[in-house]
């Protein structure tokens, strides 16, 4: 039997590893939450109807904004 080669590799770089993200930007919203402020621009608006799905992701946006998420 021959015994491999292993390659002991360094420690990895600290500047090549994915920075943590902060737990704020890890929170969720409820639907409901999203709900609300799909409403709230809806009504800002003015009831102007067909635009339920760009609603909807400018407050899902919004509030992940508001936590310093992307």
């Amino acid at each position: 039997m021959s015994n491999p080669i292993v390659k002991v590799s360094q420690k990895p770089d600290p500047s090549t590893q994915p920075k943590p993200v902060k737990r704020d930007s890890m929170r969720t919203f409820s639907e409901e939450e999203i709900r609300a402020r799909a409403y709230q621009i809806y009504e800002f608006g003015g009831k102007t109807d067909n635009h339920a799905d760009e609603d909807w992701s400018q407050a899902e946006t919004e509030l992940m904004e508001r936590v310093g998420g992307k």
